[in-house]
């Protein structure tokens, strides 16, 4: 039986383990909407194993008219080593009903402030990951036997402006291990262009590029608003812009809305035919969470 076989049953256990051994945990539900009948669902929790080492899932589901769902989930442990060093790694495994594909990624963040005392916090990260692809039908895929490995590297860089203002950015480059260009001519046709996970890893990304502000505007509100461009292997842009709020209502419960407007640039074959126009296109996130 696969590892995430009953996701539900794992989300559960996330939900009660902390308040039967009375652990502080988060938990989070989310639910997504945009053009095209496409809904989205997801859920996120973590435990405090220990006071440096946090466990963590997600879970991810889209629909959309048309077309197959597209889950996606993850299961990632936390660790922190040092005051100025911090690990983690997760595993994922996600499927549209074409492709399914495992994920392995891992990363150090370094809190570069504690070197000097600083009042305001600078962090570096380091990201690897590597995906196996597979057929998830052979029926549906031109050659039943496909296997592609992506792998990835990501470096970001978060610098606090004021004490309520933060600037980001991450910079990602993917490689593979075969020539997918002729494929992904055909996959790319039918996939959505989201700032999901799911969605991106589904897209073929060559490269990745994201900048951000994060700004505390209360005690209890917070707004962040970040763009990102992907470039896939057939050098079709993708543009998301988001706007997200967050409001902690209580000790306990925090609200959410993302807003976003995704770009994507026509793609063309290589006798110049266009076989996807542009498409713009908006989606909207609702997301409530629980701190125990």
């Amino acid at each position: 039986m696969p590892v995430f076989a009953s996701p539900l049953r794992l989300a559960a256990l996330l939900f009660f383990v902390p308040n039967l051994a009375l652990a502080d945990g988060y938990t989070a539900l989310s639910y997504g909407s945009g053009p095209d009948g496409y809904r989205s669902y997801s859920f996120t929790g973590d435990i405090d194993l220990s006071k440096t080492v946090k466990l963590s899932l997600d879970h991810f589901l889209a629909q959309s008219a048309g077309a197959s769902n597209t889950h996606q989930t993850g299961l990632g442990i936390s660790w922190q080593a040092l005051e100025l060093v911090s690990a983690n790694y997760r595993y994922s495994e996600t499927n549209d009903g074409t492709f399914a594909v495992k994920g392995s990624e891992g990363g150090l963040s370094f809190a570069l402030d504690t070197l000097w005392q600083g009042e305001l916090q600078t962090s570096f990260d380091l990201g690897y990951g590597s995906f196996k692809y597979k057929s998830a039908n052979p029926q549906t895929v031109a050659a039943s036997n496909f296997v592609l490995t992506q792998n990835r590297n990501s470096y970001g860089l978060s610098q606090d402006l004021t004490s309520t203002l933060t600037l980001y950015g991450s910079h990602d480059q993917y490689k593979y291990d075969r020539d997918v260009k002729a494929l992904a001519i055909f996959l790319l046709k039918r996939t959505r262009n989201t700032s999901k996970a799911a969605f991106s890893l589904l897209a073929f990304p060559d490269k990745t590029n994201t900048l951000g502000m994060g700004w505390r505007a209360t005690d209890a509100l917070n707004l962040d608003v970040s763009f990102s461009k992907t470039t896939t292997l057939l050098d079709q842009q993708l543009k998301n812009t988001r706007l997200g709020f967050d409001y902690q209502a209580s000790d306990s419960l925090n609200l959410g809305i993302a807003l976003t407007r995704s770009i994507a640039s026509a793609m063309v074959n290589n006798s110049g035919v266009t076989v996807q126009p542009e498409t713009r296109d908006n989606y909207w996130e609702l997301t409530a969470g629980w701190s125990f």
